[in-house]
């Protein structure tokens, strides 16, 4: 993360004791929010036509215990500061433009009114919104929720029926651009730039519970979701001042960045890094067979730009120069590559993986095959005796299951063997290669079943 983003996360969560990913990622919403959409980055060397604003989306996943919104609260409270000096300054103006209006000879014009500034918002209708950016200037805005659980709930109950109409607008709000929105009653509105970056936190159960019924919208997919580890009891300290000047000066700064007339660029050994990540990117989508997470990781090359960008104008902001006047560096590039793959990929394995009762399946027989060491199994006969699990599922789900590990290259066939009634085939031969790799693991996983095996031989002689 730049420095003033890390320094202020990792004070303030001490001080309050939250886990510092919850700030880090707020105040890294907060950052591509200050920015205006009109600063864009140009992610390929030969082709102007594709160009992104550093626009992100942020749920934070956790227990109330979490204290969620006291650490998004610290990352956006100098942006509720600032959005609050704007609404009063509108204010100023509007009254200054309604005395005018007044006092104007007869016959003349109304002088032009104030442009309206906003730069956050917390709970809007979609038409609600549409009248806001619809008289604002085309720099996006911040969506500011403390809980997203509301949000996502009104696409689905809200106004009986219009909910796939609302969900439909917000999905195009992640892209940005011009939106007309028609209602009935209302008339139409037409939006020049109809994008907000979206930050807030919702419950495990809720997020979990939308995703079950809704996963297949790609709702979910534009969020960068991070899982808040629990909260620990603060710490009553001076707070580092400096790293909280710097880090508001920070947003100040972006706030204020003024749009260019060419978008930012990478540099020749940026690119060289943005092609290996997506290189890695290809191979990852087409491998990975949980559709859930490959459909997330389809939003990735756009999303290494937009990150990109917010780490690159933060820098700048930083030094206060403008985004334009510099090239993103390789180290800059570098930094959002580790920052995607080692930081945000874990979380977002951790939360698709539930979505995806296969692999969980196929995790607990990979795990099997490592504890007995097979190289070898029947279906009808090892995996009934030594699978709980197995017994309990229904037929098309041991065969999911089954196929999840050959996809992955654990198991094959064992050329010859029989065939079962469904044409399955009814043993399989384990790569060998697998008991080398996973050593460490298979000593770990057979230490984990004989602890288990103790405690219920222990429950049972207590009973």
């Amino acid at each position: 993360m730049p420095a003033p983003i890390r320094d202020y996360a990792e004070d303030q969560a001490e001080l309050i004791g939250v886990d510092p990913a919850i700030i880090t990622m707020a105040a890294l919403g907060a950052v591509a929010g200050c920015l205006d959409d009109r600063v864009e980055i140009q992610p390929k060397r030969y082709d102007p036509t594709w160009t992104e604003s550093a626009r992100l989306w942020i749920g934070i996943i956790g227990d109330p215990s979490a204290k969620k919104s006291p650490g998004i609260k610290k990352a956006l409270s100098p942006v509720r500061k600032i959005a609050a000096e704007w609404r009063e300054e509108y204010a100023k103006k509007m009254k200054a433009w309604e005395e005018a209006c007044k006092q104007k000879e007869k016959g003349e014009e109304d002088p032009p009114a104030p442009q309206l500034r906003r730069l956050t918002t917390s709970d809007v209708t979609v038409e609600k919104l549409g009248d806001i950016l619809a008289k604002c200037d085309p720099r996006g805005i911040i969506v500011d929720k403390d809980e997203l659980t509301g949000w996502l709930a009104s696409m689905d109950a809200y106004k009986g029926g219009s909910g796939g109409k609302d969900k439909a607008a917000w999905l195009e709000a992640y892209n940005g651009g011009g939106l007309e929105i028609d209602r009935i009653g209302r008339g139409s509105t037409w939006v020049e730039n109809w994008s907000a970056c979206v930050i807030g936190g919702i419950q495990p159960q809720v997020i979990n519970e939308y995703a079950n019924a809704n996963n297949h919208d790609g709702m979910l997919q534009r969020f960068m979701l991070i899982h808040a580890a629990s909260a620990q009891q603060g710490v009553d300290r001076r707070p580092n001042m400096q790293a909280k000047e710097d880090y508001e000066a920070l947003l100040r700064q972006l706030v204020g960045t003024q749009a260019g007339n060419e978008p930012v660029t990478l540099s020749p050994e940026a690119h060289e890094v943005r092609e290996a990540f997506n290189d890695r990117l290809h191979r990852a989508v087409t491998t990975m067979p949980n559709r859930h997470l490959t459909a997330m990781l389809g939003k990735w090359e756009g999303l290494f730009s937009r990150v990109c960008l917010a780490f690159h104008a933060a820098e700048c902001a930083h030094w206060m120069e403008h985004p334009t006047a510099n090239q993103v560096s390789r180290e800059t590039a570098q930094k959002v590559d580790r920052f995607l793959w080692n930081a945000m990929l874990p979380h977002a394995i951790q939360f698709y993986d539930g979505m995806d009762p296969t692999e969980d399946q196929a995790r607990q027989l990979a795990g099997l095959v490592l504890a007995r060491q097979w190289s070898r199994f029947t279906v009808k006969r090892d995996l009934h005796n030594y699978m709980l699990a197995y017994r309990k599922m229904k037929e098309w789900e041991r065969e999911e299951m089954l196929d999840r590990l050959e996809a992955y290259n654990w198991i094959g066939p064992e050329p010859g063997c029989r065939l079962n009634e469904r044409g399955r085939p009814s043993a399989y031969l384990v790569n060998p290669q697998i008991h080398t790799m996973y050593q460490d693991h298979a000593e770990q996983e057979r230490e984990r079943r004989q602890e288990v095996a103790r405690i219920m031989a222990d429950l049972k002689e207590g009973g």
